[in-house]
């Protein structure tokens, strides 16, 4: 005989009795409490996901209260402190008694761990759905299938095991990389779940089972842009153009978020190209809070460092900008494309031994319009390097853009068509043209390209997230797992 599944119970005497009275969790765990004071007024003009009243433990008053909880893009707050999700583990927890049942979650990490209880079942979905996005989540192989490997290295195919829908992940091994990759790493992490921007990479969770990480993505894929050009591919001027244009605008948007990239190479662009589209994405970030610039200077290869790095001394450097060093990294990618060449079979690397970026004979091998947008980006002084609310306009893209479409050929109806044409009803054909001209005015629209996702809105807001903030915050928690166990 089939038994009747426990119902849950959200009467508010019925959660505070089971909670505070059939002591089911050990008290030391309740204790432990991994909020961290919080004096800041920064968030008080942030966007706010959810803000309601939860059940958690007071270890002043020893017991389960109601207490204001309010849900920031990858940061828990109420008054007692503040928690950074993405160094949280999610878990179920659920406490009952003969047919009642309270739901809740657990949030640990390696300062300890909240529980926080629902007061009904509306809650409980919003806020388990949200939490999701931000919160590292168990059991990969359980809800996930690994399929392939794809061309960008780290990253496979994987099916969703619950509709089969496809899903990029990359997997990294925590005992493969440095603390300083890992917060590289972390802090890229959190940069993807904030933002939902064409290209960037499309963030839609992150799982951690004992010592790998897998960072789910929403199905995209490509080649890296050195492989592509390692592969004999020759991109044509307008190509290049379009490459670039997209670069600048993700990068332009990553710097009116106060943010900065660190590492703009043929290495860390992947390309995507379906006919005669090109898509590109952003990866590699090397953000870091407190910019280490003998680490960027390290990793990055010698003719990719604008001059300031190597004449600054020790006590200047903390007068640099690291988006001028986007700027300029972005000028040298554009002077490779044009005139670099690739051997196959050499590193990235290797192939930089013998490249040198000449702008005094730019004026015999390329456009004005184009010798200009190269000089003002590989600027030899930091303050008068061009930003990228400029470029974005420069008269390089405007020229490549009037010549792409003189150059576009005109396709010219058949006497069938025209015929076919003229026996549709006049509604059919009204109805034809409307469409055709909604997928011009969606075709050409790209900059201002949004979504009507409601689950995503948090993730598109460009003015007050306050990114650096949170990362700020995140750097004081983190601790690499590969020298430090979470335990619970």
């Amino acid at each position: 005989m089939k038994q009747d599944r426990p119902r849950v119970s959200y009467k508010r005497d019925n959660i505070e009795w089971i909670l505070n009275l059939l002591d089911q969790i050990p008290k030391y765990q309740l204790q432990q409490n991994n909020l961290r004071p919080y004096n800041g007024q920064h968030l008080l003009q942030c966007d706010q996901i959810l803000k309601q009243n939860l059940y958690s433990y007071d270890n002043k008053l020893e017991k389960f209260v109601q207490m204001e909880f309010i849900l920031y893009p990858n940061m828990l707050l109420n008054e007692q402190g503040y928690l950074i999700l993405s160094t949280c583990t999610y878990v179920k927890k659920s406490i009952q008694y003969k047919e009642f049942v309270a739901q809740g979650i657990v949030l640990f990490n390696q300062q300890g761990q909240i529980f926080l209880f629902y007061e009904s079942y509306v809650q409980q979905i919003n806020w388990e759905k949200q939490l999701k996005r931000f919160c590292k989540l168990q059991n990969f192989d359980h809800k996930f299938t690994i399929k392939e490997r794809l061309p960008i290295q780290g990253h496979y195919l994987c099916i969703k095991n619950k509709n089969s829908k496809p899903y990029t992940v990359q997997i990294i091994k925590f005992t493969s990389i440095s603390d300083n990759a890992y917060e590289a790493i972390m802090n890229e992490i959190n940069i993807l779940m904030c933002f939902k921007q064409a290209g960037l990479p499309p963030f839609y969770a992150l799982f951690q089972d004992l010592d790998v990480m897998f960072i789910v993505y929403e199905f995209w894929t490509g080649d890296s842009l050195f492989k592509v050009l390692q592969g004999g591919i020759k991109f044509n001027n307008l190509e290049i153009a379009q490459i670039i244009y997209q670069i600048v605008r993700v990068v332009r948007f990553i710097h009116q978020n106060q943010l900065y990239h660190g590492m703009i190479t043929p290495n860390t662009v992947i390309v995507s190209k379906k006919q005669q589209e090109i898509k590109i994405y952003i990866c590699g970030f090397h953000y870091r809070e407190k910019v280490n610039w003998n680490w960027l200077i390290k990793k990055s290869p010698k003719c990719w460092l604008p001059p300031e790095l190597w004449n600054a001394q020790k006590f200047s450097m903390q007068k640099l900008n690291p988006q001028a060093l986007d700027v300029f990294q972005i000028g040298c990618l554009t002077y490779y494309l044009l005139f670099g060449k690739s051997n196959q079979g050499n590193s990235f690397a290797k192939q930089l031994d013998n490249f040198k970026i000449d702008l005094e004979s730019l004026e015999q091998k390329a456009s004005h319009s184009l010798s200009d947008f190269l000089k003002q980006m590989l600027d030899q002084d930091s303050f008068s390097r061009i930003n990228l609310n400029n470029a974005i306009n420069h008269q390089w893209f405007v020229n490549v853009k009037v010549k792409s479409q003189i150059e576009k050929p005109k396709i010219l109806q058949s006497l069938r068509t025209i015929l076919e044409l003229r026996e549709q009803s006049s509604v059919d054909m009204s109805s034809r043209l409307a469409k055709e001209e909604i997928l011009h005015v969606t075709s050409s629209s790209e900059e201002e390209e949004e979504t009507n996702d409601i689950d995503n809105l948090h993730r598109l807001c460009k003015e007050n997230n306050c990114i650096p903030f949170f990362l700020r915050y995140l750097n004081k928690d983190l601790l690499c797992p590969s020298r430090a166990r979470i335990q619970i």
